[in-house]
């Protein structure tokens, strides 16, 4: 192609997805294979208009924030290329996506309104939508499906959300968000220490991450020290320090570096990238296996999976207390999944890829494409 392609990102700042956009946009800046747009799609701007009014419910605001900072989809003129982390906002501007104006578009998620609607206990602390409601919203999500050309959801977990509801395999790439390695080492010196055994916990959810039991299963487990870094107000036993620490901060990977092992005992969760972090850092994991859990920890080689609740939690705290020498075998297991797996320039270079892919078959064909890419 003579030009840089024009590719424009749309990138979620919902929980983990602030994340995962600032590391793909800092990878792609450095690729000049594209001419790129990165817009953030807020769901909320403090001290804004649309905040501001009395006649919208604070959901109503959010929902209207999160259309507005999307409506860089339907630009004049037209993007060659589109990425988004944004679902549900993107519905309105769908009319940019018609006939002559289509793009080719990349979806990038977590979960599905299927699977969204599974967790709906925990995360909204509601009951699962059934009969029109449901419908209404699948067949939101469906009029949103017919404007992509690829999906590249985290993990095996979602995709085979979408392969249920019928998206074929050529138009699915499992492509889970990376990190980057060079910030989150291993620190051997931590096996040198025979003190207690020091558990970290990272979470904004507190509730939803399982925070309140890890503070049950504090006051249970003998000669051990926990770290829980949370932005919500948390008191808890004595051997528990409760700490603040901003996302990919110098002080939060100061406490993975210094740390034993890492624990995340989700009631519901997506995919933790959190977690993908520990094991970077070299860290052993203990982490509820729900969601897309199962695509990050190895069972009994990187960590442990457990069943949500208390009694398993204490358990794998009590097995990880006793064999400091297999917690590094385990921590060591762990960075090597991270560099196989979640390599994050490797991966969003792969996104990269993608894109220019589709951009050189619309070019070709005059049309948007859908490559024959299977998920791995």
């Amino acid at each position: 192609m003579g030009k840089r392609p024009r590719a424009l990102f749309l990138g979620s700042t919902f929980a983990g997805h602030r994340t995962r956009f600032a590391n793909l946009r800092a990878h792609v800046a450095l690729d000049d294979r594209l001419d790129s747009q990165f817009v953030a799609v807020e769901g909320w701007r403090e001290g804004g208009l649309v905040e501001r009014s009395p006649l919208l419910s604070r959901e109503v605001r959010g929902r209207t924030r999160a259309i507005l900072s999307s409506r860089a989809l339907a630009t004049i003129p037209r993007p060659d290329l589109i990425w988004s982390s944004a679902a549900q906002p993107l519905l309105p501007h769908l009319w940019a996506q018609m006939g002559p104006l289509r793009r080719p578009l990349v979806l990038d998620l977590d979960w599905t309104f299927e699977l969204q609607e599974s967790m709906a206990p925990v995360y909204y602390s509601r009951k699962t939508r059934t009969g029109w409601p449901l419908r209404f919203g699948l067949a939101r999500e469906r009029a949103l499906w017919r404007a992509v050309s690829l999906f590249t959801p985290w993990s095996n977990w979602a995709a085979d959300s979408l392969r249920r509801q019928g998206i074929p395999e050529r138009r699915i790439r499992v492509l889970p968000p990376g990190i980057d390695l060079a910030d989150w080492q291993p620190s051997p010196s931590r096996w040198q220490d025979d003190g207690p055994l020091r558990v970290l916990f990272v979470g904004g959810d507190f509730a939803r991450k399982g925070g309140d039991l890890l503070l049950k299963a504090a006051a249970l487990v003998q000669n051990a020290e926990f770290d829980i870094v949370t932005p919500e107000p948390v008191t808890g036993p004595a051997n528990v320090r409760v700490r603040q620490a901003g996302p990919n901060s110098p002080a939060l990977k100061e406490l993975f570096a210094r740390a034993h092992v890492f624990v995340l005992p989700s009631r519901a969760d997506c995919f933790g990238l959190a977690t993908v972090e520990a094991m970077a850092s070299g860290l052993p994991t203990i982490v509820t296996d729900v969601g897309g859990a199962r695509d990050i920890v190895e069972d009994g080689v990187t960590g442990w999976l457990i069943r949500p609740g208390l009694e398993d939690l204490v358990n794998a705290l009590r097995h990880a207390s006793l064999d400091r020498d297999r917690l590094r075998t385990m921590g060591e297991a762990g960075r090597a999944r991270a560099e196989r797996l979640f390599d994050g320039e490797r991966n969003d270079r792969a996104i990269v890829e993608l894109m220019l892919e589709l951009a050189s078959a619309a070019q070709e064909r005059g049309m948007d494409y859908h490559p024959k890419a299977a998920s791995r």
